[in-house]
């Protein structure tokens, strides 16, 4: 619920530097919204961002810098990185905002089929049910797999005129624009009151490698084929923790995890998500140095 404090109160952002931070914060501001970034990285946050946001020098494993970093703030959205102490690290951040009086939190969870099929997935729920039970009002938003990070490798491809890697089989993925994800979060971070959740949200259809071909071919006016063997140094490798998740996330895609649809992006903002379609007429369409 909307309170006279949370109008007027900064909205902490954690994650702010990052590919979504990056695209959120602004949208914030330009609604009138102030915004202080939690970071590791003050002066990045600082030049990225112009001078416009608050800057909290902190870090989710050092409680003093939470507490700093929350004084004042009504609401917060809570988003960090694949790591090993994803679910340690958004608890303490949650035990620090309800000790600060913080009112809301909007969290940035994984994607829906992630849960209980991935180190990732069991992490964010983990913390879902601790938000639940802390007595804030929260929401938590599961974005379907990211078109920006998914697809950006296809478009590289695509522009050196070289075959696309059906890195999934035939198997179609629903990609979410980053965009739809910052406007969602921004539309519950500024509500009256948040939508109830967890919010699935894709985009406006699910699309294989073949689909994604035909549509870059139209845009392209040439043939782009399609391989269905990707080369080893395109696929996660490695012993890190990060990689075995991303093995993880490929074979639940690879089964058809990721093709589900919601109108979850049309319920809440009141237009259709943006597609796939038009995220590669955007990049293909660029001149190289734009791209």
């Amino acid at each position: 619920m909307t309170t006279p404090q949370a109008e007027s109160a900064p909205i902490l952002v954690t994650g702010a530097t990052g590919k979504l931070g990056r695209i959120l914060v602004p949208r914030l501001l330009d609604a009138g919204r102030r915004v202080r970034a939690l970071t590791r990285r003050p002066q990045v946050a600082a030049d990225l961002f112009d001078g416009r946001v608050e800057v909290a020098e902190g870090d989710f494993a050092l409680p003093d810098s939470l507490g700093t970093a929350l004084t004042g703030i009504k609401r917060v959205l809570l988003l960090s990185p694949i790591s090993e102490t994803l679910a340690h690290d958004q608890i303490a951040l949650i035990d620090a905002a309800k000790a600060a009086g913080v009112e809301r939190i909007v969290k940035i969870s994984g994607s829906d089929w992630t849960i209980g099929t991935s180190f990732s997935g069991d992490a964010h729920q983990q913390v879902e049910a601790y938000l639940a039970a802390s007595g804030l009002e929260h929401v938590s938003i599961r974005p379907n797999a990211w078109l920006q990070v998914g697809l950006a490798q296809v478009v590289e491809q695509i522009r050196q005129k070289q075959p696309l890697y059906a890195r999934h089989g035939a198997a179609k993925v629903g990609y979410v624009d980053v965009r739809d994800i910052a406007d969602v979060a921004v539309s519950q971070l500024v509500a009256e009151i948040v939508t109830q959740g967890p919010l699935v949200i894709t985009g406006p259809d699910a699309l294989s490698t073949s689909d994604i071909a035909a549509l870059a071919s139209s845009i392209v006016g040439s043939t782009v084929e399609t391989n269905g063997t990707a080369p080893a140094a395109t696929r996660p490798h490695g012993d890190g923790f990060e990689a075995k998740v991303v093995l993880q996330f490929f074979a639940v895609i690879g089964r058809g995890g990721a093709a589900g649809m919601t109108d979850t992006v049309e319920r809440v903002l009141g237009r259709p998500p943006r597609s796939v379609a038009a995220y590669l007429r955007e990049q293909l369409t660029k001149a190289p140095a734009e791209a």
